[in-house]
């Protein structure tokens, strides 16, 4: 994995390519380079910075070039050796780098090549005998690429940072600001700046060269690449071992030593399994006694270490708690992340990648399990909707019971801050995606002293009730599952880590997605239920049976301090903010710290908003 940034002018205009390159240091420590030139009636800037993974000689470098065809690139391609021996045989390769397999087959096959790929990848592609750059990110959004546009120019970079230390201006879009409350991420391809955009998953987007005309296509949608599963559930648990198996293998490529993150849980514990003969580390962050009681949760760190003892792997554990969660943490989080992102999770991933990073350069992590086995509690809410609504009146006889639930105080915390949200979303407009969302919906929008446009977003995907699974499928896989993504990106590469995440395996995205609900969702509500039953007979008891826990930093508890909260939230600096109503961050501050409701999200979304760099 690497950094990239470029920038095409189509009018006079400076873009600092070294302050760029410089701002990503941390994405591509090894090597760093660029060219200038000027193509049709354009001026092209490419550079890259690079973390050497495969093929650690000079001759992997970039910008690479050949007959005419120049390419940066961030990322992996997993089956390269396989495309290079299938389609590449007479070819001469002057490296062993899945770089320039990239760049042969474009030059073969043109755009048409990134059908043949399995991997996660960000790339820019100067191609000047047609006179264009293709940019192109990956089916799933792994990698990040951020496209600014003003004064009828366009850059593109692995961060945003690489703009303004180029030199370019990020102004605030406050109309963002609100769902940035809401969601706690800003959805769909926005940020919170109005020349910066996000190139979706999937999408190629093309700049002629000589008449600065963009043109965007989709070359994957998980709607149309799924084929519904006609097999038994026996044959579906078989298919889904050997699809994982080869996905984790392909992501074993590489010229360096490769870790996993090992938490304990489900997720990390299958991928560990398929690991476990080779010379692997496993790194898991362990949360303090204190704050598990405090939080109400369990102790990830116990299963992880008993795992670890059973099947001898080199396991190395990192202690996260109150004691790590400092404000320059919390700064330097959202300096990682400067495409921001409430999420406390941020912080201990920091943590336990810093500390893998001083040995490795490659980490495997179980990210994306939970959205296409349908393993979050949203979607045991929906499922006990969709039963609750099978009886005339219950909803309605439910939702006041369940909103009046205290939740952040009293025995069994974890369980009663849903049964509160439930509760509170219960009836109400786009149920399926307020579920998913983390926080409370209502709280957020009167925070915000403007109107978000949060039906907007939700409308695409929640306007047909007879597709309400399918929709939050595409709404999680385009929103939710991104900002993780962003998220794992953003702590591992700022310690040049990169991450590898074997259940995005496009081909096992599309065989999950072609699933029958009950297969993933039991109607007895057991969550992710084929890859429980996939792995009966490998995995322990105390790993499928056990309650899931989320992995962060324990928010709720330091934010429940009124000392700690004013410290890090002063009310002024809420205030400066300008689009905050202050009455209502009273209430939801009296609120959390009475325990009457867990608004952790929302504060640390402000905590967010007030550490900003752009400030």
């Amino acid at each position: 994995m690497c950094g990239i940034a470029g920038h095409i002018g189509f009018k006079p205009s400076h873009f600092d390519m070294p302050s760029a390159l410089k701002a990503m240091t941390h994405r591509g420590p090894d090597f760093g380079a660029q060219f200038t030139e000027v193509v049709g009636n354009s001026t092209v800037q490419l550079g890259h910075r690079r973390l050497s993974i495969i093929d650690l000689s000079n001759a992997g470098n970039q910008p690479m070039h050949q007959d005419g065809v120049s390419l940066v690139y961030n990322g992996e391609v997993y089956n390269y050796q396989e495309l290079k021996s299938e389609h590449l045989k007479q070819e001469q390769f002057l490296s062993d780098s899945d770089t320039e397999v990239v760049l042969k087959l474009y030059i073969k096959f043109g755009a048409d090549f990134v059908h043949l790929l399995n991997g996660d990848f960000a790339m820019a592609i100067l191609d000047r005998n047609r006179n264009e750059v293709l940019l192109i990110r990956d089916r799933l959004g792994v990698k990040p690429l951020y496209l600014h546009r003003a004064n009828g120019c366009i850059a593109f970079a692995s961060e945003i940072k690489a703009f303004s230390a180029a030199g370019l201006s990020l102004t605030r879009d406050e109309s963002e600001v609100g769902n940035f409350l809401v969601f706690k991420y800003t959805p769909l391809q926005r940020t919170l700046y109005k020349e910066v955009n996000r190139l979706p998953p999937g999408h190629t987007l093309t700049i002629d060269l000589l008449s600065g005309v963009t043109s965007e296509s989709k070359y994957w949608d998980i709607s149309t690449a799924t084929k519904p599963f006609r097999g038994s559930y026996t044959e579906a648990c078989e298919l889904l071992r050997a699809i994982l198996k080869q996905a984790v293998e392909r992501r074993l490529v590489a010229d360096v030593p490769i870790a996993s993150y090992l938490s304990g849980g489900l997720d990390s514990s299958i991928i560990a399994w398929h690991i476990r003969h080779g010379k692997h580390t496993h790194y898991c962050a362990v949360k303090e006694a204190a704050d598990l009681r405090m939080e109400g949760t369990t102790d990830d760190g116990f299963f992880a270490r008993k795992l670890a003892e059973e099947w001898g792997l080199n396991f190395q554990e990192l202690p996260i708690g109150l004691a790590q969660l400092t404000p320059e943490h919390m700064k330097r989080a959202v300096w990682a992340c400067d495409d921001l992102i409430a999420d406390g999770s941020i912080i201990p991933a920091m943590l336990i990648a810093e500390q893998a990073a001083q040995s490795h350069r490659v980490v495997l992590s179980g990210m994306g399990a939970d959205e296409i086995f349908l393993g979050y509690n949203g979607h045991l809410l929906l499922r006990l909707t969709q039963y609750a609504s099978a009886i005339p009146g219950l909803k309605s006889l439910l939702a006041p019971m369940l909103r009046s639930v205290s939740a952040g105080k009293g025995p069994f915390k974890a369980y009663r801050r849903y049964l509160q949200k439930w509760g509170n979303n219960l009836g109400r407009d786009f149920e399926a995606g307020r579920f998913s969302i983390v926080g409370d919906l209502d709280s957020a929008v009167a925070l915000f002293k403007g109107a978000p446009r949060y039906a907007e977003i939700f409308e695409p995907y929640f306007g047909n009730e007879a597709q309400l699974w399918e929709g939050l499928l595409m709404f999680e896989t385009d929103n939710f599952l991104v900002k993780n993504l962003h998220y794992l990106d953003r702590s591992s590469m700022a310690f040049g880590l990169e991450s590898r995440v074997p259940y995005l395996d496009h081909e096992l995205v599309e065989f999950a997605a072609g699933l029958p609900l009950d297969y993933k969702l039991s109607p007895s509500l057991s969550s992710k239920r084929i890859l429980k039953d996939a792995y009966l007979e490998v995995l322990p008891r105390y790993i499928t049976q056990r309650r899931k826990a989320g992995f962060g930093m324990p928010l709720r508890s330091l934010l429940a301090n009124k000392d700690a909260l004013a410290q890090l939230l002063p009310e002024g600096e809420v205030e400066k903010l300008g689009c905050i109503d202050m009455d209502q961050f009273r209430s939801v501050r009296s609120a959390h710290i009475s325990g009457r409701m867990d608004q952790s999200a929302l504060l640390y979304a402000l905590i967010t908003l007030i550490f900003s760099p752009d400030r």
